[in-house]
């Protein structure tokens, strides 16, 4: 694994550089963060990079394909329009995480801010503590989970996908247009392969899950990229 000391480099750099390595080392190792912005949008292909230190608003925005684990927090709009691939933030995340996300997974070990998963069009969210109002806000596709608490106008507007949450009040915070379902047989199934990829050690039989009401909806068609950028 090679390292990479960003002390003294700006976002420009700081990118052109990681999708350098990221072809040829595979794997990278970045220290001297101090909060930089945008690190590691637009990073395509495989391999991983792990960040010692935080970093600050749009990291990993569309992302597509390596796996980005961070061992602080990170700012907001982490995983903007990501695409593909994975990250992994073991504190916290300011708010709008994985706003129009569209696959993927993004793993939230500790809290996140107001709305995320605003807008997301697929792929999957986690956030192991709590998040702020309007979580899940227009959905159009994707899955979110949530272990802790969530805040007031949760899932408000869903279009479609699934919110997953053990907040014993959930009654009272969930937004207009959304109802309260049990959690189905399948949806446990994927909770617990996602749980024991990322050693989350909770079980699943307690969530509840919140989805679109269907009435007075207009059709609609997310359109989805059919290429895949070339290196």
């Amino acid at each position: 694994m090679v390292s990479l000391d960003l002390s003294k480099m700006n976002s420009r750099e700081v990118n052109l550089k990681i999708r350098e390595l990221i072809q040829t080392e595979g794997e990278i190792e970045v220290v001297g963060t101090h909060s930089i912005h945008n690190f590691a949008t637009g990073l395509i292909g495989k391999g991983k990079i792990l960040l010692h230190g935080s970093t600050g608003f749009y990291t990993g925005g569309f992302m597509e394909g390596p796996t980005l684990e961070i061992e602080g927090n990170t700012g907001w709009y982490t995983g903007d329009n990501m695409m593909d691939g994975e990250i992994i933030v073991h504190k916290n995340t300011g708010s709008n995480a994985a706003p129009s996300m569209v696959g993927g997974n993004l793993v939230i070990k500790g809290n996140s801010g107001s709305r995320c998963g605003f807008g997301m069009k697929g792929g999957n969210l986690i956030v192991c503590g709590n998040v702020g109002r309007w979580a899940g806000g227009m959905t159009l596709g994707g899955r979110i989970v949530v272990l802790g608490e969530v805040g007031k106008g949760l899932g408000e507007s869903m279009y479609k996908g699934i919110i997953h949450s053990l907040d014993p009040d959930l009654e009272e915070k969930i937004g207009g247009n959304v109802t309260i379902v049990p959690i189905e047989d399948n949806e446990k199934k994927k909770l617990e392969k996602l749980f024991k990829k990322y050693d989350i050690e909770q079980g699943v039989d307690d969530f509840r899950s919140v989805i679109p009401l269907v009435s007075g909806r207009h059709e609609y068609v997310i359109f989805k990229p059919t290429h895949k950028k070339v290196v």
